[in-house]
């Protein structure tokens, strides 16, 4: 069995016994290519493990908070455009894209006031759309609403991850 063992390359190759009594040679593979501690190598796992859920927790909400700014703005474009053309279409798109975003905020439990109608302040055509002097405001607001929404969201990863690695109690 000596003789056998002082063949093999050190920490490269395994033995096994196949059915007929023979030993056969099986290559480790990388992990175990070093010589590491078990409780390290438990550690070390645990931690790509946490990272890994944390990661997984966190995605779907940066998508959504990149998402949102990304309508805040498409509305800032739109807005700077309804105000320098006189024509409808730009008014209507800046609405659409205001109505979409209240619409996804509400969805996410972030409540927001739209802005104020024209009404009958201005002509007929323009009494339903929202009044351009309020939309700056409005996505100001929005903008510190989803803000807030989105630490919120990371505080409640991050008790998660300090419940997965047993640290909540230590902390306090």
């Amino acid at each position: 069995m000596n003789d056998f063992a002082s063949q093999i390359p050190v920490g490269q190759e395994a033995k096994s016994v196949q059915e007929g009594g023979d030993v056969a040679i099986e290559p480790w593979s990388s992990d175990f290519a070093t010589c590491e501690h078990p409780e390290t190598a438990r550690l070390r796992i645990e931690r790509d493990f946490i990272e890994s859920i944390i990661g997984i927790k966190r995605y779907p909400t940066d998508q959504v908070y990149d998402y949102l700014n990304a309508l805040i703005e498409k509305a800032k474009a739109e807005l700077g455009h309804a105000r320098s053309a006189s024509n409808d279409l730009r008014r209507a798109t800046l609405q659409q894209h205001l109505d979409e975003l209240v619409a996804y905020c509400t969805g996410h439990g972030i409540n927001v006031r739209l802005p104020n109608r024209n009404g009958d302040a201005l002509e007929e055509a323009l009494a339903s759309f929202y009044v351009l002097e309020e939309i700056p405001a409005f996505l100001g607001e929005i903008k510190f609403l989803i803000d807030l929404w989105y630490t919120d969201a990371l505080a409640k990863v991050h008790e998660e991850m300090l419940a997965l690695t047993n640290l909540s109690g230590h902390l306090r």
